[in-house]
């Protein structure tokens, strides 16, 4: 897995991550975040240290795509779609990409502690 995609793993799991972990693995975890917003430790390496697996990406295929064989609905039957805003990497590191909560809140970059940001040309009704 490259940076980008490791950076925006680590950054969607860190939160449950602060939650579940405690003591040395917890504090491991903070040291390297806080050497991730110095620059001197990369996501990957980090994620190795404190053993994080990072899903591996086949060249082709998008993550999260659905399988050929999944199931698809009739034309007609299908859900419908919902324009909604696609909120962003804030620094543009990661390749993280979110819409607003149930509640309409814009989501955050834990890594950073900043809100993500409207993508650029993103339309629809925020939730």
């Amino acid at each position: 897995m490259d940076e980008r995609s490791a950076l925006g793993e680590l950054c969607g799991l860190l939160p449950d991550l602060r939650n579940r972990w405690s003591g040395a693995r917890l504090a491991l975890l903070e040291e390297g975040i806080d050497g991730l917003r110095a620059g001197t430790v990369s996501a990957v390496e980090l994620c190795a240290r404190v053993g994080i697996p990072l899903p591996p990406v086949t060249r082709g295929t998008l993550p999260g795509a659905p399988s050929p064989n999944a199931y698809s609905p009739l034309p007609g039957l299908e859900p419908p779609r919902i324009p909604v805003s696609t909120y962003t990497c804030p620094r543009r590191q990661c390749g993280r990409r979110e819409g607003r909560d149930a509640d309409g809140r814009i989501p955050a970059c834990v890594l950073f502690e900043e809100p993500l940001r409207l993508r650029p040309g993103a339309t629809g009704n925020g939730g």
